[in-house]
This record gives C-alpha cells, structure tokens and sequence, in this order.
C-alpha cells in the first residue's frame, strides 16, 4: 500500500513537471500569475523600450523563462520548486505576487548566450556557447576569434567597460549594470542606465 502511494505520487510529480515545463514556455502563461502586464507589452513591442524587449526582437523564442527559468539542474530545480508551490497558492487562493525576485538571476543565466562576454581571463576555461536543445555544454577555452566577433556586438571593442582588460578581475554580477526590464536608458545607450551604472563604478572609481 506504501509502495503504491509513492508511486502515484512520483507520477503525479512528474505530470505536474511536464505540464508545466510545457506550460511555461508561454509568456502568457507566465504573466497570467505574475500580472507583469506592462513588461510583457515591452517585451513583444516593435520597438523595444528595455533589455527584455532587445533580446527578443534579436531572437524570437527568447521569452520569460530563457532567462528566469535556470541555467543548470540546480537552479532548474528550485524554479520549479517555487513554480509548484506558487501554483498551489494561487489555486488556493492564497498568492500574493513578491516585490522582488526570490531567485535573482546569476552570471550564468546570462551565460547561456553571453559567451565568451566577461571571461575573467582568455585562457581560462569557461561555459561555451549552447548548442541546440540544450540550454549549457561543457566547457573550452575561449580564442581571439570569439572575443573579435562579440566585440562587435557585445560591447567589448573601443573604451568600453568590457574593453578595458583591468575589469577583467572585477567581479561585478551582470544584472547590476544591465537592468532587464527598468525604461530608463534606450537603444543607443545599449539599455544602460547611468543612474543605475554609476554608483557600480563609483565603488571603484571613487571620484567619477
């Protein structure tokens, strides 16, 4: 009878987790518990007005959960942990919406796609580009070539703050400069805000 009972549970476990890792792929879906409403127009917009909506409009399928959803089976796991528990509160009637993220995005959900972008040093080893179906593969050593094509696009040529190889040892997270979802900077600026970037610098550089 124990037997039995584990089992139906594990099973309904796993259909819980199928449903919503089929689910979740949905913006909608996201939205209709989160109720971000106004980040979910930006994010389809024509025009994009903050970060999110860049990625998207620069590739399509980027959507809530290739950012939010958990870049290795740890992470993967506490998101659907919170995911349950969070649609068993709001079945219950019982969910409140947080004021902030309980999961704060890591380097390496930026990672996923931002490689070889902030490699502490060229020859060290780092997570390598995604291949298809699979959000993180293994790991090699980063080569000119890559740090030439990206600084085309990611910020890494002229006097940029990824240009400067000093920053290299700064161990700053990705999010505290490159806000995600804030309308306070626009396209040319890379969707940096100086008000949001200036006091990072100033822990540095104490007299900018």
């Amino acid at each position: 009878m124990g037997l039995a009972c584990f089992v139906g549970a594990s099973l309904l476990v796993l259909l819980f987790l199928a449903g919503l890792a089929a689910k979740e792929r949905d913006n909608r879906f996201c939205v209709s518990c989160h109720l971000h409403d106004e980040k979910f127009k930006r994010l389809g917009a024509a025009q994009p007005t903050d970060l999110a909506g860049l990625h998207r409009q620069r590739k399509p399928e980027v959507g809530c959960i290739a950012c939010h959803g958990g870049a290795d089976t740890g992470m993967r796991l506490r998101v659907w942990t919170v995911a349950g528990l969070d649609t068993l509160k709001f079945l219950a009637g019982t969910y409140r919406e947080p004021v902030e993220m309980r999961l704060p995005l890591r380097d390496i959900e930026c990672g996923q796609c931002h490689t070889p972008i902030l490699a502490a040093n060229r020859a060290t080893p780092r997570i390598a580009p995604p291949s298809s179906g699979s959000s993180m593969v293994g790991v090699k050593p980063i080569d000119e070539t890559s740090f030439a094509a990206e600084a085309e696009t990611e910020g890494r040529g002229g006097t940029s703050y990824h240009a400067i190889r000093e920053h290299d040892s700064v161990n700053v997270r990705c999010v505290r400069c490159h806000t995600t979802h804030t309308t306070d900077s626009d396209a040319t600026s890379r969707f940096i805000s100086k008000a949001t970037a200036t006091p990072v610098c100033r822990e540095c550089h104490k007299q900018m």
